[in-house]
C-alpha cells in the first residue's frame, strides 16, 4: 500500500513539474511589451477611470486639425471663446456658410447667412458678402450641418478667404454639429433670416 502511494505521489510530482515547465516556457516565448505599448495601455486605463463627462470634454478639447485641413490650431475657435469675443468692443464678423433652413431654425445671434460654400453659387455669394470688409477684420466661419470631418463647406470657404488675403480668418470648432455643440449646451440662439450681407 505504501509503495502504491509513493508511486502515485511520484506521478503527480512529475505531472506538476511538466505543467510548471510548460508555463515558464510560454511566458518566456511571449514578446515583451514595448515602452510605447506600456505607455499607451497606461493612458487607456487612466482615461477609462475618468467619468464619462470628463472623457467627453477631454476629447472635444483636442481640436486637432486633420492633415488635409487648410487651417492651423491657432485658426480654430471654440464656442466659449467666440462668445467672449462677441461681447467685446471689437466683435468678429460671424458668417454662416451652411444650409439655409438650418440657419433659419437656429443660428448664432448676430451672425450673417451667406450660402453653402460647397457650391459655386455659395462661393460667389461669399465673395460678394466680404467685398467691402477690411482685410484685417476678424472673420469667423461656421456651419455645423454634420460632423466636423465630413463638413463640405468650411474648407472651401476658409481657403477662399485666405486666397482673398484676409489675415484673421477663423473656423468655429463644432466637432459634432451646431445642434449638439452649441444649442444643446445652452449657448444663445436666434431664429429667422438675415439680410445675407456682411457688416463692415
Amino acid at each position: 500500500m505504501a509503495l502504491l502511494n509513493a508511486s502515485r505521489y511520484g506521478i503527480m510530482s512529475t505531472f506538476l513539474l511538466a505543467v510548471v515547465t510548460a508555463l515558464i516556457g510560454l511566458a518566456q516565448s511571449r514578446p515583451a511589451a514595448s515602452p510605447e505599448h506600456r505607455a499607451e495601455a497606461s493612458r487607456s486605463h487612466m482615461e477609462a477611470a475618468l467619468p464619462v463627462e470628463e472623457r467627453r470634454m477631454s476629447t472635444e478639447q483636442k481640436a486637432q486639425p486633420h492633415p488635409k485641413d487648410p487651417w492651423t490650431d491657432e485658426q480654430l475657435i471654440h464656442p466659449e471663446e467666440l462668445l467672449k469675443q462677441m461681447s467685446s468692443t471689437e466683435k468678429p464678423l460671424v458668417l454662416h456658410i451652411g444650409v439655409a433652413f438650418l440657419f433659419k431654425s437656429g443660428h448664432i445671434p448676430g451672425s450673417k447667412y451667406v450660402g453653402q460654400a460647397s457650391t459655386p453659387e455659395g462661393i460667389e455669394k461669399l465673395k460678394k458678402a466680404v467685398q467691402e470688409v477690411p482685410l484685417n477684420r476678424q472673420i469667423v466661419l461656421y456651419c455645423g450641418c454634420c460632423p466636423w470631418k465630413d463638413c463640405p463647406t468650411i474648407r472651401p470657404a476658409f481657403k477662399l478667404l485666405r486666397e482673398m488675403r484676409f489675415t484673421r480668418v477663423k473656423v468655429l470648432y463644432l466637432p459634432n454639429s451646431f445642434a449638439q455643440d452649441w444649442v444643446e449646451k445652452g449657448f444663445p440662439v436666434e431664429k429667422g433670416e438675415s439680410s445675407g450681407g456682411a457688416d463692415v
